[in-house]
């Protein structure tokens, strides 16, 4: 584990990310998201000399994030996590825009709606319906982090067309167990009550099982997935169970899972940010030209 990735954890630590959290609290942080949901998600941070726009489909904005190289072929849509409420950050722009700069591939953005203003039935419409309009434009490639990686599979368990999904530390199991639980004494992230509480109100009448709030129960078959976690996160049990269970059905599964990382890893600033980004690079371009993770 590296001194930049020990730093990181320990700000987390002391920012209480993971702490839980009053009812009220709760609340009121869903009450901000709406608000700022209504107010329209700014763009934010540096692009990395990537050119970016916005744009409006069916009532939800999106960023499109453009290198001086592309090749037309193919497009990146990349999911942002949230957990299903929150806006998204700087640093998920900034690694949007690095695909793009290092892929020389477009990649698009949506900002899809979230708690309080949706669930998940009515955002996956319109995400479903966003995909067929890029598909218009070329063949898709999925990449998502943490939840927006859950929204991710969840399509591609549904879209045929997709053949290919980078998922980071997706959030794979909607009803969390004992096993995340237990995770709570080295994930200094993701907090587990907060997570529970954000669950039932994002199935709203969908059963914890079905496929799109969990895509641990979605039929992969013949389908690539280069599939990232981190060892002290809550999802990692989640994601060895996945690797596990679509590899013996028939998907072409890629995990790589971050020593002592915490999640979302493959966005920071750190050396194994750094590899587990060439990692992905390297499968999208393997997308595009051998359609295969290997």
């Amino acid at each position: 584990m590296s001194i930049s990735s020990k730093v990181i954890e320990t700000v987390f630590r002391m920012r209480g990310a993971a702490q839980p959290i009053s009812t009220e609290k709760f609340y009121r942080k869903l009450r901000k998201s709406a608000v700022a949901y209504r107010k329209g998600e700014k763009a934010k941070g540096c692009t990395h000399g990537v050119k970016r726009e916005c744009g409006v489909y069916c009532g939800m904005r999106y960023l499109a994030f453009t290198p001086k190289q592309v090749d037309a072929s193919s497009l990146v849509m990349y999911l942002h996590g949230s957990g299903y409420m929150n806006s998204h950050h700087a640093f998920q722009e900034r690694f949007a825009a690095s695909i793009a700069k290092n892929t020389h591939l477009r990649v698009f953005f949506p900002i899809y709606p979230k708690l309080p203003a949706s669930t998940a039935v009515a955002s996956i419409a319109v995400l479903n319906n966003f995909y067929s309009f890029l598909l218009k434009q070329g063949d898709v490639i999925l990449a998502g982090d943490s939840s927006g990686a859950a929204l991710c599979l969840s399509l591609a368990a549904e879209r045929k067309e997709a053949h290919t999904v980078a998922a980071i530390s997706p959030w794979l199991r909607l009803d969390l167990d004992e096993r995340a639980e237990k995770m709570c004494a080295t994930d200094v992230v993701l907090p587990f009550d907060t997570l529970r509480c954000t669950a039932k109100l994002w199935a709203k009448d969908l059963p914890f099982s079905a496929v799109k709030v969990s895509p641990m129960y979605g039929d992969f078959s013949g389908k690539n997935i280069l599939l990232f976690a981190a060892e002290k996160e809550l999802f990692c049990p989640y994601a060895r169970e996945f690797y596990e269970r679509k590899l013996a059905e028939g998907a072409n599964v890629r995990y790589v899972e971050g020593k002592g990382q915490q999640h979302d890893y493959p966005l920071m600033p750190t050396p194994e940010g750094r590899a587990a980004r060439s990692l992905l690079y390297q499968a999208i371009w393997e997308a595009v030209y051998q359609r295969g993770v290997k």
